[in-house]
């Protein structure tokens, strides 16, 4: 039987997207997510942090993500946790926890600069 271990984050891309393509029309997209979290502590002051998760968007997702993301663009991602696990060159145990992407929505897509200054030229 499967466990729950199921995710929907908001927030945007700490960097442009990086694409592997790994064979047999294999293809991933990875990028960072940054989230805010807000709260008052109980002197009301405002308190916040961000946290990073890693996601990883497979085959037919990663195109799009490729094409039309760049660092500072938002997303929804919706996906499943799964941790990875390693020995480090020490023999120490690693892990690290990941979202595998089964959606991501383009809220709004940061624009490059010189395609902004392009467009504006040729109006």
């Amino acid at each position: 039987m499967n466990n729950l271990s199921f995710a929907i984050l908001d927030g945007n891309l700490v960097q442009d997207p990086e694409i592997r393509e790994l064979g047999n029309d294999k293809k991933v997209a990875t990028f960072t997510l940054a989230t805010n979290h807000e709260w008052r502590s109980k002197d009301q002051n405002g308190k916040q942090f961000v946290s990073y998760f890693t996601v990883e968007a497979w085959d037919r997702q990663a195109d799009p993500i490729a094409a039309y993301l760049k660092k500072g663009s938002r997303v929804t991602v919706e996906g499943n946790l799964r941790q990875d696990r390693w020995n480090d060159q020490d023999g120490n145990s690693r892990s690290k926890v990941k979202v595998i992407a089964r959606s991501v929505r383009f809220d709004w897509i940061k624009k490059d600069q010189d395609s902004e200054q392009a467009g504006s030229k040729a109006a």
